[in-house]
């Protein structure tokens, strides 16, 4: 197979970075859709407020003043029930996500291994013993 000339290399580029370029923009899009993805969820009771960030990750937890009369079971309980209805309230936004398709990228040939060429006026110029890396 005759290796590919310079234009041919050169066009071969430029169609990579196109792919690259077209993958960027939707990566972007798809980032900016879920930047957008996020919930605020409230307790009950008013005393905390979680607030989730794309995927449902927490991004915030804030306790009203009133949080800190409630006992430290009533109030770990209260965080940990807002904390599960937050991320239940964001995992719709982004389950329906599209994900871009990662594009495999052919491997080129391996290069043609050197010929060694005897050198006819040196006498102590002999074939090189076998090692381990010639295949």
């Amino acid at each position: 197979m005759p290796a590919p000339s310079n234009p041919e290399l050169i066009e071969q580029m430029r169609a990579q970075l196109r792919q690259i370029q077209e993958r960027r923009a939707r990566n972007e899009l798809l980032l900016a859709k879920l930047g957008q993805a996020g919930a605020s969820t409230i307790s009950p009771d008013g005393t905390v407020t979680v607030l989730t960030g794309p995927g449902g990750a927490v991004t915030e937890v804030r306790l009203a003043d009133q949080a800190m009369r409630l006992d430290a079971a009533t109030l770990g309980r209260t965080i940990t029930a807002t904390i599960r209805n937050a991320a239940a309230a964001a995992a719709p936004q982004t389950q329906n996500q599209p994900v871009a398709p990662v594009p495999t990228v052919p491997t080129p040939p391996p290069a043609p291994r050197p010929v060694r060429t005897k050198r006819p006026d040196d006498p102590y110029d002999e074939e090189p013993i076998a090692t381990v890396f010639d295949a």
